[in-house]
């Protein structure tokens, strides 16, 4: 009975009730009230996630069986002033397992002043080059090179388009693994990001642990219950009869309103923790920071521009997949910021109006210590995530176990800053800007390393 009315008084208390009951004039009861049922409605509707986190740590994504090689695969690479890099790109696509006769390469050029395309096309790769510097960004070079395919060839006589980044690498066996995939019936199959940079920098490593929790929390816990995958910029394939009418998307963030038509149009989207690549992460502040710009603003545009529309998809035709990423594409950082800085105001300015010497259960103290406390509960939260993440994909990480540790410290810091981006990119043009990459490494390097660790931690 203690337990029971401890339970009673806690949510009383949390919701302001207490203070209501004492009297229901009382502003500040009805503040907490209000905003505290707003926040426990959202945390109700994402609840699912503390299952997905459950499986991703204990659980293992699906297994593929091997299929047939036999089907034709474009890989696509979108690239701006890329020479340093792209050739790595290639050469990894050219160490394939997969027959290299049912391989080709297309490559868009987007308004180079390099030897971008002078190096895509000494490899044996389709390039096209594009000159619109009004119109500079991924979904418009992709869009660009599409529109031109359809002229030049059939689009659908090729199985899949593997979409990759000039920066990326594959594993030998990427697409071996990404055609068993596919062939269960799916219309997008994404694969393994790993990192290459990993042991470039703090920045580098941040960033990577933030590619890692992805896999943890995300793609590995839809694969285990096959509900569809969230598309996430590089390293996957879409099937030909889906691009026929060209590329889908031109925003900020393309990858995410392609992710959104299709989970809208009850497209199979699947992952294939087999199919391995590896992306390189910024090295530098200032480019980490404008990079996670372009991404919140490109996010929030998605969400505002085609967040009602697969919200309506699911009110006609409900499933799983688009309730899932509805929920995924939704700002809820933003949103619960919202929510938690009215709340502020509102409390602060009925203290200020009633005396700050008046019985409304918030005082001038609370102002202050709440934003610190709710930082250092962000803090512990993505310290406990971190470390999370490095013991579960310690086999594909590549640092010392010391590094490990200092990052742990470091990346709830990387995370934390999500927040204020989110709000400063309300406030900004947000533009596309070229990220420069500069590092070349043999994937099948990458991959033997990844053996031997695995080998000594058996």
């Amino acid at each position: 009975m203690e337990f029971w009315n401890w339970v009673v008084s806690y949510v009383k208390n949390s919701l302001g009730l207490n203070l209501i009951e004492e009297n229901p004039a009382n502003a500040q009861g009805w503040f907490n009230l209000i905003f505290s049922c707003l926040s426990l409605l959202i945390g109700v509707l994402v609840f699912y996630r503390a299952v997905y986190a459950i499986l991703g740590v204990f659980g293992k994504s699906r297994k593929y069986t091997a299929k047939p090689m036999d089907k034709r695969y474009a890989f696509v690479l979108s690239a701006r002033n890329e020479e340093k890099v792209i050739g790595n790109l290639i050469d990894s696509i050219h160490k394939q397992t997969y027959p290299q006769n049912l391989i080709d390469i297309y490559v868009v050029a987007d308004n180079c002043d390099d030897k971008t395309a002078e190096v895509a096309r000494s490899l044996g790769c389709h390039v096209y080059e594009r000159h619109d510097i009004g119109h500079c960004r991924k979904g418009f070079a992709l869009n660009f090179l599409f529109n031109h395919l359809k002229e030049d060839i059939d689009i659908e006589s090729y199985y899949g388009y593997c979409f990759m980044d000039s920066d990326n690498i594959c594993a030998p066996t990427f697409l071996e693994n990404m055609n068993n995939a596919l062939q269960d019936g799916y219309g997008v199959m994404s694969g393994y990001r790993n990192v290459k940079n990993l042991t470039e920098n703090w920045i580098a490593a941040v960033s990577g642990v933030n590619m890692y929790r992805v896999v943890i929390f995300g793609q590995r816990p839809r694969s285990i219950i096959d509900s569809a995958e969230q598309i996430c910029g590089t390293g996957f394939i879409m099937r030909g009869y889906l691009l026929k009418d060209g590329w889908p998307s031109t925003g900020l963030t393309e990858d995410a309103e392609t992710m959104t038509r299709l989970v809208g149009q009850n497209v199979l989207m699947g992952y294939n923790e087999a199919a391995e690549f590896y992306d390189e992460q910024p090295s530098m502040v200032k480019i980490a920071i404008r990079q996670r710009l372009r991404w919140a603003k490109g996010g929030i545009l998605n969400w505002w521009e085609h967040g009602w529309g697969l919200f309506v998809s699911w009110l006609k035709k409900p499933t799983w997949s688009k309730y899932d990423l509805y929920w995924e594409i939704f700002p809820y950082g933003l949103v619960t910021f919202a929510f938690t800085f009215l709340q502020q105001i509102l409390s602060l300015s009925y203290l200020l109006s009633v005396g700050v010497n008046a019985n409304t259960g918030y005082t001038l103290v609370d102002f202050f210590i709440y934003p610190l406390n709710t930082a250092l509960y962000m803090y512990i939260g993505g310290f406990i995530t971190g470390i999370i993440v490095l013991i579960k994909e310690w086999g594909k990480i590549h640092f010392s176990f010391a590094q490990a540790l200092g990052y742990a410290f470091l990346w709830p810091l990387y995370d934390m800053l999500g927040v204020p981006i989110s709000i400063l990119c309300l406030f900004m043009r947000v533009g596309w800007k070229p990220i420069p990459h500069h590092v070349v490494v043999d994937a099948n390097m990458l991959v033997e390393e990844e053996v031997k660790k695995s080998n000594k931690s058996k």
